[in-house]
């Protein structure tokens, strides 16, 4: 990988919780489109009306004074361009197309160097706020995690693109019982569940993660996850 790989995500806070620590744990250059809660239809409509209405972020905060459009960065030499459904309807595969086409349609034509990555989310659990989380998916964490990884994998099949696969991994983590549910509200990451979802990305990206503990982590609990994961993702090979 060449010492200035750059990963740009199209995302939402999923997309966030995943990058907050993605520098400090792998050196990689990566930003974030933010827009809380976005899906597949809203980045396709942006994309067509040239909407300025993402934060462009670095480590989970904004970079830019002010809101940008998808299209007015797609042009600054990504090497990697993610891209995701929201989190309440990753596991309603109806809701992904004709948008995810439209999505990848416009990063190609735009940046047709990049390769363009599924981002796999992860389910909610008891105490979500999201009131689809009871009624699609039954108030069920395991029912939505195997929604949400048939809806992936044929979306990414679909599109012959990879995948990296953060919601398999937090899954795998909160059945080993030992890290709870890796939440902080029901559906996003606590900070033991971003460094979860950094590592999951820095692997992906073939780096070697460094020794960055998060602020208020333990760093026996930092190091078990990552041994965890490293077990883990190497089955998925």
């Amino acid at each position: 990988m060449k010492r200035d790989f750059k990963i740009l995500a199209i995302g939402n806070s999923f997309s966030q919780d995943c990058t907050v620590y993605l520098h400090r744990l792998s050196g990689l250059y990566a930003r974030n489109l933010y827009i809380g809660g976005c899906s597949l239809e809203r980045h396709a409509r942006n994309i067509a009306g040239n909407l300025a209405e993402y934060e462009f972020q670095k480590d989970g905060v904004p970079e830019k004074e002010t809101r940008v459009s998808i299209n007015s960065v797609l042009g600054e030499g990504w090497d990697a361009v993610t891209v995701q459904q929201c989190s309440v309807l990753s596991g309603m595969q109806d809701t992904y197309e004709p948008y995810l086409g439209q999505v990848i349609a416009a990063v190609r034509a735009a940046c047709p160097s990049a390769e363009i990555i599924f981002h796999q989310t992860w389910a909610h659990v008891k105490g979500s706020p999201s009131p689809e989380f009871y009624d699609s998916y039954r108030g069920d964490t395991a029912f939505m995690t195997e929604r949400i990884v048939a809806a992936s994998e044929k979306a990414a099949t679909d599109h012959n693109l990879r995948m990296i696969r953060t919601g398999e991994a937090v899954a795998f983590l909160r059945e080993t019982e030992l890290f709870g549910d890796l939440c902080r509200d029901g559906f996003h990451l606590n900070v033991c569940g971003r460094y979860a979802g950094a590592f999951v990305w820095t692997k992906f990206f073939g780096v070697a993660p460094s020794r960055f503990v998060p602020d208020g982590a333990d760093p026996a609990t930092i190091s078990r996850i990552a041994e965890y994961l490293d077990g883990f993702l190497a089955d998925k090979r």
